[in-house]
């Protein structure tokens, strides 16, 4: 049980996104495939975490992604979904640096100002850096469940290619209502993205509150050169 890192979190929300496939493939390294929606329509995925128990204290996290098809096992857990994380941005140096090291996340380098917004039935996630606008998103909830879901991340560097086994738990609102809304503004943050074709409703909206998220070990890839 000691080698599970875990991080409490107040919320945390993700929106996915149609946008093309072409631009989903400049951004992924060779060995990873896409998933698709639709022929030529991939997913971006935007989540927001609200932080509020780690090893490097309380802090605010964006992470941008592209989903792609997951590392399937015969007789082990299926995961709900798989991500690429091309970018993360987080509000404290030390949370910054902790993710570099133990989970080879790429980061922008220097600490972004985030806000979590909760009015009625919807939440708001916006996004800065030195006082710019970055990203705004905004979801709505459903019902809510307790949830314990496996999820995959794949990372690679100069050190090479990993993955990381992540099990989210808590109460958890899931949709395909089309409620939510994104604006990505031009920063050099979305520089990986055609902003103008990424569509702007979500086609599925997540929302997990007062909950827990649990790393297994880093598990490390063996790809094609």
């Amino acid at each position: 049980m000691s080698d599970l890192t875990r991080y409490g979190y107040k919320h945390a929300i993700s929106g996915f996104f149609e946008f093309p496939t072409e631009n989903a493939r400049r951004i992924l390294p060779s060995h990873l495939e896409p998933v698709e929606l639709h022929h030529g329509t991939s997913i971006f995925s935007m989540t927001a975490f609200d932080f509020t128990e780690s090893m490097v204290g309380t802090y605010g996290e964006v992470v941008m992604s592209v989903i792609v098809a997951p590392l399937v096992k015969p007789g082990e857990r299926l995961p709900k979904s798989a991500f690429y994380p091309y970018l993360v941005g987080t509000t404290t140096r030390a949370a910054r640096e902790h993710a570099i090291e133990r989970w080879h996340l790429p980061h922008w380098m220097e600490d972004v100002q985030m806000s979590f917004a909760h009015e009625g039935r919807r939440i708001t996630a916006s996004v800065g850096v030195g006082g710019a606008p970055v990203a705004e998103m905004t979801i709505s909830d459903h019902s809510w469940n307790p949830v314990s879901h496996l999820y995959q991340s794949f990372m690679k560097d100069e050190e090479g290619a990993f993955l990381a086994n992540i099990v989210m738990e808590g109460s958890q609102s899931e949709h395909e209502e089309e409620t939510g809304r994104i604006q990505l503004f031009d920063h050099p943050f979305n520089k990986d993205l055609m902003i103008s074709e990424v569509y702007e409703v979500p086609f599925r909206e997540l929302w997990m509150r007062d909950g827990q998220q649990t790393f297994d070990p880093l598990v490390t890839l063996e790809t094609a050169s």
